[in-house]
């Protein structure tokens, strides 16, 4: 069951990167927020953090936000959205990637952004998450008509499968590794057969170990069927 949940997650987490990808080729200096029950548990904050962005994930459960600390997804978890700008400002500035748990009440929270004139590139609403009530909290629509964007993966519609990018040039493939030296040979295999040029499946491969410390039974990538005959030596 955990390695499924791993597997689960960590294909989650590659469509949720698709996804910021196909909204924006760069995501360094980027601002993605996401909010509600569960999403601090999401793959949102990983697949931020490897599109190279910085995520403000505000969840009001305690027992999420530390969890996904623990597991490398968020790099700090605070309880005030000043201790949240404060971690970020400067890396955002600098283009680097990082993720902010913020434990407190979501509404509160996100009037206090309103308020302050914080106003985040994307909203992104993981797949396991009620999107309608996020979209039908009044600070959200204030965000979002100041020019805030949106990608859902849930029961919003937006995305609901495979993102563009698998769908128009190769397909969602797992390969599996028995250990953690396997798995890194298989890294290094994949690294080997996507074109120098190709950054967003080489930005996964290179990234996604770093941060989805869970994803330790194979690998979720991108890949032609030219490029899986090449890695089995077929």
């Amino acid at each position: 069951m955990q390695r499924a949940h791993e597997s689960e997650h960590q294909l989650e987490t590659l469509r949720l990167y698709g996804a910021l990808m196909e909204a924006r080729e760069e995501w360094g200096g980027g601002l993605v927020l996401c909010c509600g029950e569960g999403c601090a548990a999401s793959s949102v904050p990983a697949a931020v953090s490897i599109a190279g962005g910085a995520t403000l994930a505000v969840d009001g459960d305690v027992d999420a936000v530390k969890a996904a600390m623990r597991r490398g997804e968020l790099d700090f978890v605070v309880n005030t959205l000043d201790e949240a700008l404060r971690a970020m400002k400067n890396e955002v500035r600098l283009r680097r990637p990082l993720s902010v748990g913020l434990i407190t009440d979501v509404k509160v929270a996100l009037l206090e952004m309103v308020e302050r004139g914080v106003l985040p590139d994307l909203l992104l609403i993981g797949a396991n998450q009620d999107a309608q009530a996020i979209l039908e909290n009044e600070s959200i629509r204030a965000l979002r008509a100041g020019g805030m964007g949106l990608r859902s993966m849930g029961n919003a519609g937006e995305e609901q499968s495979e993102t563009g990018i698998a769908r128009r040039r190769f397909k969602e493939v797992f390969l599996t590794a028995a250990n953690a030296v396997e798995l890194r040979t298989l890294d290094e295999r994949l690294l080997a057969i996507l074109p120098p040029d190709d950054l967003v499946r080489r930005r996964w491969v290179q990234r996604v170990a770093k941060y989805l410390r869970g994803a330790r039974s194979g690998r979720w990538v991108w890949l032609s069927e030219e490029e899986q005959r090449a890695l089995l030596g077929v």
